[in-house]
């Protein structure tokens, strides 16, 4: 799953929550989405890429053809932007070592500031890029968020947002769509800046700056190589600290190491005698030196922003490009707004009659029609495949699916003061219903992260790979010992697996499911949200 379809399934599912999670037509929608792909045995991925491409016709059908989603927007900027710091990168590292290299005849260029900021400079910043790729990548494997990204990352990400936002909001301005306007906030920052998008978002801008470095030291070399073939360039080395030639040609020596097995004699790296020939003293000048000795730097120089520069600059573009790929084909789909869809796509529906139970007749919208590069793969959902509404037809679905092969296993973490076991089977139900979990496990807790973390991990040794639930009484405040015990108990018991917050509202109640306005549901979610932890989300019981 590519990471533009990762952001038009989120927009479109939360789009969806905009018009609110219990609306029966969102539900009858999905289910003959899934009757047209007709195939029982798909994956999680693979059933929510066959039903974007259904929701994207339906999407483009009811917002005009002018319309745009998260990820081509994304895609294309992206482009251009990739285009814009390869070519920005370019540029300024010709210019720059076109101005290093200039010579007029009296003064040589200077070999050691030429060296420590092309060739040393350069080493160190890939050092630390690849520190930060490392870094993040244990991140990645332990569960932690990591750290904020290095400041460049912030700034393309900055001006990739910001952009993002004005084509979003003109793409809006221009169909005059309630749908483009939700869009244009979607990628503000409260959209695609999520907790939940850490994963897959901090690889494409840590590309955008190692492409931009890439290209820099690609011009560097570029403009070197011009200067030394079209102008007569003498290069010196003057130095308060080294006096020494000898030592001076020991550093170079061990500088060129790693190309001067492939290369032989001074072109790999200047001789004692060139070194020492080309020493720059300033009570003397260059008048006395030999010409073969202040050409002799070049090869040298060269080499070393190819190998120092370019190559390891080469090497972290690549390892991010598959570092991205790992971390889209680990995108959580588990997450309870994606089960939510996966629920319902997989859940059979009863069309009842409603001549029998005196309801109004519903208007059928026209056929929907189907653009060519996926006519071959999904037929057109049509009057005669979905189902007239008012029919009395039963089971509508030709394909119902195995609904109890779908629910992933879950423990459930509960206090057995509030949630005694006659409450537990209204739980389950809801979990499953909902979210398409089974209760494998119910674990009494005392909201002790030590005690209560032993005893989880015991119970998970050996489990299947599923979600932690906590069941939640929602009126309770998201006070700091709560959330410093939802973090706590997280990453001692199950660093690896995600923890859902189950809100509910008090056992013994008539309804224990939480409304979407409810006050005290939206304090929660501010409250999580400033957790900042990905792997920790709210969920509520659905009236």
């Amino acid at each position: 799953m590519a990471l533009k379809d990762i952001m038009d399934l989120d927009f479109l599912v939360r789009l969806d929550e905009g018009q609110g999670e219990e609306d029966p037509s969102i539900a009858a929608r999905d289910r003959d989405i899934y009757r047209q792909i007709n195939t029982p045995d798909l994956d999680d991925a693979s059933l929510a890429l066959k039903w974007l491409e259904y929701r994207k016709l339906l999407f483009f059908n009811d917002s005009g053809s002018r319309a745009r989603l998260p990820g081509a927007l994304y895609a294309r900027l992206y482009q251009w932007m990739v285009r814009g710091v390869a070519a920005g990168g370019g540029l300024l590292g010709v210019v720059t070592a076109y101005s290093f290299l200039a010579y007029h005849g009296r003064q040589p260029v200077n070999v050691t500031l030429f060296a420590a900021f092309f060739i040393l400079l350069q080493a160190l910043l890939s050092l630390g890029a690849g520190g930060m790729m490392a870094y993040r990548l244990r991140c990645e494997r332990t569960g932690n968020p990591g750290g904020h990204a290095s400041f460049f990352q912030a700034l393309a990400a900055g001006l990739f947002y910001s952009r993002l936002r004005r084509l979003a909001q003109k793409a809006a301005d221009r169909s005059g769509s309630g749908a483009l306007a939700f869009l244009a906030e979607h990628v503000s920052g409260a959209g695609m800046k999520r907790r939940e998008y850490r994963g897959v978002m901090f690889w494409p801008f840590f590309i955008l700056c190692s492409v931009f470095a890439l290209c820099f030291c690609l011009g560097a070399l570029s403009g070197t190589l011009f200067r030394v073939l079209t102008t007569d360039l003498a290069f010196g080395w003057q130095s308060t600290l080294l006096t020494s030639s000898d030592r001076v040609y020991d550093l170079v020596s061990w500088m060129a190491s790693p190309w001067s097995w492939l290369m032989s004699g001074s072109f790999a790296v200047p001789g004692p005698e060139q070194i020492a020939g080309s020493r720059i003293l300033l009570k003397e000048g260059i008048a006395g030196l030999a010409t073969e000795n202040l050409v002799a730097w070049w090869p040298f120089l060269c080499m070393g922003i190819l190998v120092y520069g370019v190559l390891p600059r080469l090497c972290l573009v690549a390892g991010a490009a598959l570092a991205q790929k790992n971390a889209l084909a680990r995108f959580d789909l588990g997450q309870p707004r994606y089960r939510r869809l996966l629920v319902r796509l997989r859940s059979p529906r009863m069309d009842v009659d409603i001549q029998k139970t005196g309801g109004t007749r519903a208007t059928q919208r026209d056929p929907l029609p189907r653009p060519e590069p996926v006519q071959d793969s999904l037929e057109p959902i049509s009057p005669e495949n979905r189902g007239t509404p008012g029919q009395e037809t039963g089971w509508t679905d030709k394909n119902p699916g195995n609904t109890s092969g779908q629910a992933v296993p879950a423990l459930v973490l509960a206090s057995s003061r509030v949630y005694p076991a006659s409450a537990m089977d209204g739980v389950e139900q809801a979990l499953k219903g909902q979210l398409g979990v089974s209760v494998s496990t119910v674990v009494h807790i005392g909201f002790d992260v030590s005690g209560d973390a032993l005893l989880v991990t015991e119970h998970l040794k050996g489990a299947e790979p599923g979600p932690v639930v906590v069941l939640q009484e929602v009126w309770q405040p998201p006070i700091r010992g709560l959330l410093h015990y939802y973090t706590g108990i997280k990453e001692k018991a199950f660093p690896d697996r995600p923890l859902w917050i189950f809100l509910t509202q008090t056992p013994g109640e008539a309804h224990m499911g939480v409304l979407a306005d409810d006050v005290n549901y939206q304090v929660w979610k501010t409250a999580i949200s400033r957790i900042e932890n990905p792997g920790i989300v709210l969920e509520r019981w659905a009236p």
